[in-house]
Parts: C-alpha cells; sequence; structure tokens
C-alpha cells in the first residue's frame, strides 16, 4: 500500500516521475531527457533539470553498485548453500563413522572380556587339576590304607588260626604220649585193678634220658614248623605291602 501510494503521489504530484521499465534500461532515460527538456529557456528550470539529472545518475550508479553487491552475496549464498549441504554430507558420513567405530569398540570390548574369561579359566585349570590331582592320590592312599588294613587282618587272623592249629596239633599229640605213657605205666595199671602199692623209692628221670630226648625233639620240630609258617606269611605281607606302593605311584 506504501509502495502504491508513493508512485501516484510521483504520478500525480512530480512531472519528474519515471516507472521502474526506464530505471532498468538507460536509454529509455536518454529518450525521456531528451523528450522531457523544454524548449523555453528558463534558469530555474535547468537548474533543476541538471540536478535531477545528476541524482538520477547517482541513483543509476548506486543501483548498479546495489545489483552487483545483490549478485555478490547471492554467488556467497550459493557458494555457503552448497558447502552447507557438504559439511552436511560430512556430518552425516562422520556420524556414521563414529556410529560403526561405536560398535566396533563395542564388540572389541565383548571380545576382550571373553578373551580374559578365557584367560582367567586357563589359569584357574592347572590348579583345579593339581587339587583333583591331589584329591585322587588321597584317595588311593586311602584305600591302599584300607586294603593294607585289611589283609594284615587276614594275615594276623591266619596266623592265629595257624598258630591255632598247631596247638591242637601239639596238644593231641601230648595227650596221646600221655595217655600212652598211663597206658604203659603197670602201677597205675595196677591201681586201676584195685591194687595198692607202695614204692620204695622215688625214681628221678635225668635230662638225659630217651624219652625225654624224644619230647624235646618233637618239640623243636614244632617250632620249626611254626617258623615256618610264620616266615612265609611275613613275606607275604612284604610282597603286598610293596604291590600296593607301585599301585600308589
Amino acid at each position: 500500500m506504501a509502495a502504491a501510494a508513493s508512485r501516484s503521489w510521483k504520478l500525480y504530484h512530480n512531472h519528474h516521475f519515471l516507472p521502474d521499465s526506464y530505471n532498468d534500461s538507460p536509454h529509455f532515460l536518454i529518450s525521456y531527457q531528451s523528450t522531457s527538456t523544454p524548449t523555453h529557456s528558463d534558469p530555474i528550470s535547468a537548474d533543476m533539470i541538471a540536478t535531477d539529472h545528476k541524482n538520477l545518475a547517482l541513483a543509476v550508479a548506486e543501483i548498479g553498485k546495489l545489483r552487483d553487491e545483490l549478485e555478490l552475496e547471492r554467488r556467497m549464498r550459493r557458494s555457503a548453500e552448497s558447502q552447507a549441504k557438504s559439511i552436511a554430507r560430512e556430518l552425516a558420513e562422520e556420524r556414521g563413522a563414529r556410529a560403526e567405530s561405536e560398535a566396533k569398540a563395542v564388540q572389541c570390548l565383548k571380545a576382550a572380556g571373553r578373551g580374559f574369561r578365557k584367560v582367567d579359566e586357563e589359569r584357574r585349570m592347572p590348579k583345579i587339576a593339581e587339587a583333583l590331582r591331589e584329591e585322587r592320590v588321597q584317595m588311593r592312599t586311602i584305600d591302599a590304607a584300607i586294603v593294607l588294613d585289611e589283609r594284615m587282618q587276614e594275615v594276623a587272623e591266619s596266623d592265629m588260626q595257624k598258630v591255632r592249629a598247631v596247638d591242637c596239633v601239639v596238644a593231641v599229640r601230648n595227650g596221646r604220649e600221655r595217655r600212652g605213657r598211663e597206658a604203659e605205666n603197670p602201677h597205675i595199671m595196677r591201681g586201676i585193678k584195685g591194687f595198692v602199692e607202695f614204692s620204695r623209692a622215688f625214681r628221678v628221670r635225668l635230662p638225659g634220658s630217651g624219652r625225654e630226648k624224644e619230647r624235646a625233639g618233637g618239640d623243636l620240630e614244632c617250632q620249626r614248623a611254626q617258623l615256618k609258617v610264620l616266615l612265609k606269611q611275613r613275606c607275604t605281607a612284604d610282597l603286598g605291602m610293596t604291590a600296593a606302593e607301585q599301585n600308589l605311584v
């Protein structure tokens, strides 16, 4: 509205008004100047026209400068827009690269965590294996000790049984000898029959008599047999202990 009012004011109250089309083309200005020059030589109108021409020339020069500045600003704006677009593309690329690098960093951290866990497991495995080996050795030692105790008990029981058997054999043999001697003694037989005899003197047996020698020889043979049996059992027990120790090793 203000522009329309100024144009209408220029149109009706200013006889030197020029439209925008005349301002754009200088040759119209020259033709207008030639047509608008009065035929009368009025000094006031000539000065006014001269000042108007000067002002018009200055305005045209100013318009040219402004147009050049506008064109320069347009070029600068276009270059700035292109630079902004390129910077935006670079920023988007950098954001994508940053996201990729962050994802790779997360993957690297996960891989590093897995590696640390594997290293910890590998470090703990020898300790666990050593503990298991020690437990296995202890269990084998305990089993061997139990087996050895059982074997020793069996050997002791067998020794006791053999000793008892030998004692029984010896006792039976002694009993038989006593019975034989009692049967051979005529005085006992006579006493059994009812005849009582009083011996005039006691008879002392010397250790060097034949019957005492036979008894001593029988006792020695029995002791030798017992010693042989005990030595055999001791040898078997020693062999069992050495075999158990070899199994433990």
